[in-house]
């Protein structure tokens, strides 16, 4: 009796598992907006924590992780080709991307090892923006592409920096996922 329950067990830890690894690692809450042209230059913005200010500063990533973050970002966004250039200097970019970081759980690569099951985890939700930069003054900045992404590391040997990475290789396949079917849709109505 008691190995037929521990085997409905593992069965259903099992199917759990890979279900969690099946879902979104996003969510866009703007749709790309036309026109956007590959030709032109971004910038990779600021991106800010976004906890309440009693939030321990121990448990928030550091200024590193975030520069490093930023890094992939642009390298990310350089290797799909969605711009021309992508530069930490925002002064003659067209378009800037933004973010916030709305939950951030450090995790432990010790824990995920000895006990796993989910404990330990590292797990990063970001809030990222494209933002189309106001040419003429009294114009506004607008925000042309939207959405949060999240995501964990459950594996021991990974970093939980790792999510970083992540969150920037989805932001940039997203954004140029959609810059094709724009493509694709003008391409159609010629």
């Amino acid at each position: 009796m008691k190995t037929n329950y521990l085997t409905r067990l593992m069965v259903l830890l099992a199917i759990l598992v890979l279900l969690t690894g099946c879902t979104k690692h996003y969510r866009i809450t703007q749709e790309l907006e036309p026109p956007l042209n590959r030709s032109e230059i971004c910038a990779i913005g600021q991106i800010v924590d976004n906890f309440p200010s009693d939030f321990e500063e121990a448990n928030k990533p550091t200024s590193e992780q975030i520069s490093t973050f930023q890094s992939h970002l642009a390298a990310q966004l350089r290797k799909k080709d969605v711009f021309s250039a992508v530069d930490h200097d925002d002064s003659d970019a067209e378009y800037v991307v933004t973010g916030s970081i709305l939950d951030y759980k450090k995790g432990s690569g010790v824990v995920r090892f000895f006990i796993g099951f989910g404990l330990g985890n590292a797990k990063v939700t970001m809030e990222l923006k494209l933002v189309k930069k106001a040419k003429n003054p009294g114009e506004e900045d607008q925000i042309i592409f939207a959405g949060n992404f999240n995501q964990n590391v459950s594996h021991w040997a990974e970093s939980g920096d790792k999510t970083f990475e992540k969150i920037a290789k989805d932001f940039a396949k997203q954004l140029d996922k959609r810059l094709k079917k724009m493509a694709k849709e003008k391409k159609s109505e010629s």
